[in-house]
């Protein structure tokens, strides 16, 4: 187009002298334009990789350092549930700080989530939570944090308030790893009553605390174990609503179980099967539990994302932490367990 445009108004020049003129300008035009794109492309180039854009796109994002020892599963899910939370408040991508250690998280759920290194040079804000299971308003903060600083969270964010919001999200984020879920799934379909039919009764987890919320300490800060009085009441009030089901049982005391889960005289044998899972890791248990339909849970925070994650009808132990306790007087249950988890006493 160009040389057809140039030549049409040189008519009275030779033929040879006017292809030189376009192949010149030709030329002339591919040079220009390669060299354009080719600095538009170094350019591009630099700017990804010089230090201080660098720096601005990999400090805009949250994480938490999962401490290796006294937290486990359940503590670390929340922290989990934190960085998404403040994660998406402020626009941030989701990270987890690289760790010479397996994670709980890591060991039980496959998660494809951004992985920071510990050393980075990133500026870091950093942000403490402030109450145990509850929901803290400083968070709201968090969004005055400027992009070029990393925001890095300690202690877990224990309550609803935090997952809800973010409920879609984490339940695409928390895939079990092959080897749980298998082992899930087999001990189910294994455990199935005589004469039942999958179809024709209900499965509700029962996730029972005991451990070292018996030690002395757990005890004076206002840790709880469920009685069996409790667990009578919480089981009734599934045996009063469904024809037939099926609870079953995790723990970490699961003698202690048995001994105390048992069916009343008054139900009927023939609708009400109690099965123990025994000798399963506690990432086999979250899933058997994930995979019920409804959940009885005790105290902690492992019943509790049982619980959440089975997203069925919860019944829970009311006297956690215990009334009149350090820990309930910090506390606000109201912000800890969901408006529409049900409290039973006992």
């Amino acid at each position: 187009m160009l040389c057809d445009f140039s030549c049409r108004s040189w008519q009275n020049i030779p033929l040879l002298v006017l292809t030189l003129t376009c192949v010149v300008i030709i030329t002339i035009g591919l040079i220009n334009v390669y060299s354009t794109e080719y600095s538009s492309s170094v350019g591009f180039a630099v700017l990804l990789s010089s230090p201080s854009n660098h720096t601005n796109a990999t400090c805009n994002y949250v994480s938490v350092s999962l401490p290796r020892k006294g937290s486990r599963l359940g503590n670390q899910l929340f922290y989990f549930a934190g960085v998404q939370y403040v994660a998406r408040l402020t626009y941030r991508t989701p990270c987890l700080h690289k760790t010479s250690f397996a994670s709980c998280l890591d060991q039980v759920f496959d998660l494809d989530i951004t992985r920071v290194n510990d050393k980075d040079r990133c500026p870091v804000h950093k942000f403490g939570h402030k109450f145990p299971l509850s929901y803290d308003p400083r968070v709201l903060s968090l969004v005055n944090v400027p992009s070029n600083q990393s925001i890095l969270l300690s202690r877990d964010f224990a309550s609803w308030r935090y997952v809800s919001p973010i409920a879609k999200r984490l339940r695409h984020a928390l895939k079990f790893r092959a080897e749980p879920a298998e082992l899930a799934a087999k001990f189910i379909s294994s455990n199935v009553p005589p004469g039942w039919t999958a179809s024709s009764f209900v499965r509700v987890g029962v996730h029972v605390r005991r451990g070292d919320y018996l030690s002395k300490w757990a005890i004076k800060r206002g840790f709880t174990t469920a009685t069996p009085l409790y667990l009578r009441r919480a089981l009734g009030y599934f045996v009063e609503r469904f024809a037939r089901i099926q609870f079953i049982v995790a723990s970490n005391d699961i003698p202690w179980c048995r001994k105390y889960i048992r069916s009343s005289s008054a139900w009927d044998r023939n609708a009400v099967n109690i099965t123990f899972s025994e000798g399963h890791s506690a990432g086999t248990d979250l899933a058997i539990l994930a995979s019920c339909d409804h959940t009885v849970m005790t105290t902690g925070t492992f019943g509790w994302w049982a619980a959440w994650l089975a997203n069925g009808t919860t019944v829970y132990y009311s006297d956690f932490p215990r009334r009149g306790s350090a820990l309930r007087n910090v506390s606000c249950l109201e912000e800890y367990y969901p408006p529409n988890w049900i409290p039973i006493d006992g």
